[in-house]
C-alpha cells in the first residue's frame, strides 16, 4: 500500500525566511541601542558629576566653616611642594570668646585691692601670684578649662612667611597678642562685691607675661588647638586631609601623614590667602578638582574672613 501526504497540509520556514529575519532583528537591535545608549551614557555621567561634585564641595563647606570661626589675623596659606600655588590652610579655631575687664594684681600678701590700677592689657604679676582676668560675659566651664591659648589683639603682624614675635600667634613673644603653650585655665564664678566671672591662669610660663595690646572691644579668643588642611600626594593619588595639633609651630613643619581624609582623588588644589585692608575684608580663594571614572569637577570657592582682631 502506498501511503499519500496531502502537500497542502505543512507549514514552516525557509533558510532565506530565516536568515532575512535574523537579519531584520539585528537592525532592529542596533537601532534600538543607538536610540537608547546615548541617554543611558548621558545619565551615567552626570551620576558620576553629582558624586564628584557631593565629594568636593562636603570638603569645601567643611573648610569653609574653620575660617569663619578662626581668630582675627590667625589664617596662613603655604605652598609645601613648590609649584607656586598654596596647597597647606592653617587657622587657630576659636573655641571660646568674650569681653574682659582691665585686671588688676595681687599685692604682696595675695589679696586684690580693689581700689588698685587696672591694667589694660591685662598683665599676670610674677610666682606666686594669680593671674586673674575678669570676663564680662558668661562662659561655659568645660570649654575654658579645655583651652591651651588666651589671644587679645591679635594683630597678625609680619604676616604667615615672616611672623613678628609678640604680634603675631604664629610667634610667641613676651609681651605678645598670645599666651605660651602650657597655660592652663580655669573659670571662677562671679562673687560679690565684682560678681564677674574671672578667667584663671596658671603655668610658669606667665612669670612676668602681659598681653602686647589693649582691645579697643575689650575681646579675648580662647583656643584649644590648630587645625591645618592639606593636600597630600602619596602612592601616585592626591587627596584632601584635615588635622589638628596642639602646639604652635613655624608653617610647613606640621605632619599630615597620618591625617584624616576629606577626599581622594584631587586633580586640583589651589589654596590662595589676601589679607584685609582698611576697606574690605581678607580673602580666601580654594580651587578644588576632583577626577574619577573619567569625570571631572572643578569647584571655586571664595570665603570673606573679618580678621578685626
Amino acid at each position: 500500500m502506498i501511503l499519500k501526504t496531502d502537500t497542502r497540509r505543512l507549514r514552516g520556514f525557509t533558510l532565506v525566511e530565516l536568515v532575512m529575519v535574523i537579519a531584520l532583528a539585528s537592525v532592529v537591535a542596533v537601532m534600538v541601542s543607538s536610540v537608547l545608549s546615548r541617554p543611558l551614557e548621558g545619565f551615567m555621567a552626570q551620576s558620576r558629576r553629582a558624586e564628584l561634585t557631593d565629594m568636593a564641595a562636603i570638603a569645601l563647606n567643611r573648610m569653609t566653616r574653620d575660617i569663619r570661626l578662626a581668630v582675627p589675623n590667625s589664617l596662613r596659606v603655604s605652598d609645601s611642594d613648590g609649584d607656586g600655588y598654596g596647597d597647606t590652610l592653617e587657622l587657630l579655631p576659636i573655641h571660646e570668646a568674650g569681653r574682659y575687664r582691665a585686671n588688676q594684681l595681687p599685692n604682696a600678701s595675695g589679696n586684690i585691692d580693689l581700689n588698685s590700677v587696672r591694667y589694660d592689657p591685662p598683665r599676670c604679676p610674677p610666682p606666686p601670684g594669680t593671674c586673674q582676668i575678669e570676663v564680662l560675659s558668661p562662659l561655659d566651664k568645660p570649654r575654658v578649662e579645655e583651652s591651651k591659648w588666651m589671644v587679645i589683639y591679635n594683630i597678625g603682624a609680619g604676616g604667615a612667611s615672616a611672623p613678628q614675635a609678640g604680634a603675631n600667634v604664629w610667634a610667641y613673644g613676651k609681651p605678645g597678642v598670645i599666651t605660651p603653650t602650657g597655660v592652663g585655665f580655669g573659670l571662677e564664678p562671679a562673687q560679690p562685691p565684682e560678681n564677674k566671672q574671672k578667667l584663671v591662669l596658671s603655668g610658669v610660663q606667665l612669670d612676668g607675661f602681659g598681653f602686647a595690646y589693649a582691645s579697643p572691644q575689650h575681646r579675648f579668643y580662647l583656643a584649644k588647638e590648630v587645625v591645618g588642611y592639606k593636600c597630600v600626594t602619596e602612592g601616585g593619588e592626591t587627596s584632601l586631609r584635615r588635622a589638628s595639633f596642639s602646639d604652635l609651630r613655624a608653617a610647613g613643619t606640621y605632619e599630615y601623614g597620618n591625617a584624616r581624609w576629606l577626599v581622594g582623588s584631587v586633580s586640583r588644589c589651589r589654596i590662595n590667602y589676601k589679607p584685609g585692608t582698611n576697606t574690605r575684608n581678607a580673602l580666601v580663594t580654594i580651587e578644588l578638582g576632583v577626577k574619577k571614572g573619567g569625570e571631572e569637577v572643578v569647584l571655586l570657592q571664595q570665603v570673606h574672613v573679618d580678621n578685626a582682631p
